[in-house]
């Protein structure tokens, strides 16, 4: 398979979860949400686009034992999003 076999067409674009960054002090892996999440979980994540992994296109994290926010913008629409938090439950 050639290089150019991989390429997407134009109106698509890849994406990809963003990986955490080890922090020694807290001995745990964490992921930078600008203090939108408050609570620690597996079910937290950052989907970024793959050319470029400090463009957060969708943040979905746990506020309190019951409660979770959902950040998306362009070219997530709101029913992509909610599909990604959704998965993050069905997944962990």
């Amino acid at each position: 398979m050639s290089e150019e076999d991989n390429e997407l067409p134009p109106h698509c674009f890849a994406v990809q979860t963003k990986e955490p960054v080890y922090d020694a002090f807290t001995n745990s892996y964490r992921l930078n949400f600008h203090g939108r999440v408050t609570v620690p979980s597996i079910k937290n994540l950052q989907i970024v686009h793959a050319d470029d992994p400090n463009e957060t296109l969708c943040q979905f994290g746990k506020v309190e034992s019951d409660r979770f926010h959902l950040d998306f913008r362009r070219p997530f629409n709101a029913f992509q999003a909610f599909c990604v938090a959704l998965a993050s439950f069905t997944h962990h």
